[in-house]
């Protein structure tokens, strides 16, 4: 392993559509934190849609000289350096990863009711080209998966077996949009950067997509999925780099944000009861972490 400073010194680890990032742009901004220009590398796991299509980019495999140069130098006015990546909070081999990694790395998790979060999450995701999702939010809940996605404390558990307690911090979705300076200045201390910065930062969020054509939506993920198995040029498409690139132009050709329809009250409360015994193990893990709620 390369010196201490060389290190990472935090990691987001989840969960998505959950304030994350509104909070990566604060750490982004501040000019003593070094973020990461892509705000997720994927290191130590890759993102959930990926892991489900099998097109996953392996970044683990390029090694820690590798996941160190995707960071600003830890010189000058930068002591923190840090990644915020949603996927991490999914897997127990990015747990274990991150562990023999740093065991005293700190870890930032933000968290809102599941209902909502998965709700969410199923329409951002809905103009994927890695992978596709149901038609419907119903189909996309018969997955176990992507189900228990919102099944925070059954994945939050292995955190707390691995990592100190005062080394994880939670922020609550609700703080985000009550109070963000509140927010905002106590993941500063948490970090152990000026607390009293702040950044001049347009609104950041991540609305809902629909494609502009949904015709070029299947066709690009016919044709991505069949570019990817050509040796050689699929091992191309799976450079982070590439893989953002593309992504990047995919959205800006055919997607538009939308606002999509509520959930039905009846489905609604389907869900609430589903996650309520592993809501009712979260409040109680919750007590021993710090938690700007």
């Amino acid at each position: 392993m390369m010196p201490h400073m060389s290190h990472i010194d935090f990691l987001g680890i989840g969960a998505p559509k959950c304030g994350t990032t509104w909070l990566s742009a604060q750490l982004d901004a501040h000019p003593q934190i070094g973020f990461a220009p892509a705000k997720e590398v994927y290191y130590f796991a890759d993102t959930i849609l990926r892991r489900i299509a099998g097109q996953e980019l392996r970044c683990f495999d390029r090694g820690v000289a590798w996941y160190h140069e995707q960071f600003p130098p830890a010189v000058g006015a930068v002591s923190y350096r840090g990644e915020f990546c949603p996927a991490y909070l999914y897997s127990e081999e990015a747990v274990a990863r991150i562990g023999a990694y740093r065991p005293d790395i700190k870890l930032l998790l933000c968290l809102r009711p599941p209902v909502e979060m998965i709700y969410s999450w199923y329409w951002y995701n809905r103009n994927a080209v890695v992978a596709s999702l149901p038609e419907s939010f119903e189909k996309t809940m018969e997955n176990p998966f992507l189900r228990d996605l919102g099944c925070f404390a059954r994945h939050l558990r292995p955190y707390l077996d691995r990592f100190p307690a005062e080394n994880i911090l939670v922020v609550q979705f609700d703080a985000i949009r009550r109070d963000p300076d509140r927010v905002r200045e106590g993941v500063y201390k948490f970090l152990d950067v000026a607390a009293d910065f702040k950044p001049q930062l347009e609104a950041v969020k991540n609305p809902a997509r629909a494609p502009r054509f949904p015709i070029l939506q299947s066709s690009a993920q016919r044709l991505y999925g069949a570019i990817s198995a050509v040796p050689g040029v699929g091992k191309l498409l799976k450079s982070p780099a590439v893989a953002k690139m593309l992504q990047d132009a995919y959205h800006g050709l055919n997607t538009r944000a939308r606002e999509y329809e509520p959930l039905a009250p009846e489905e609604r409360l389907k869900w609430e009861a589903y996650y309520a015994a592993d809501q009712e193990e979260l409040s109680h893990l919750l007590r021993s972490l710090r938690v700007i709620g």
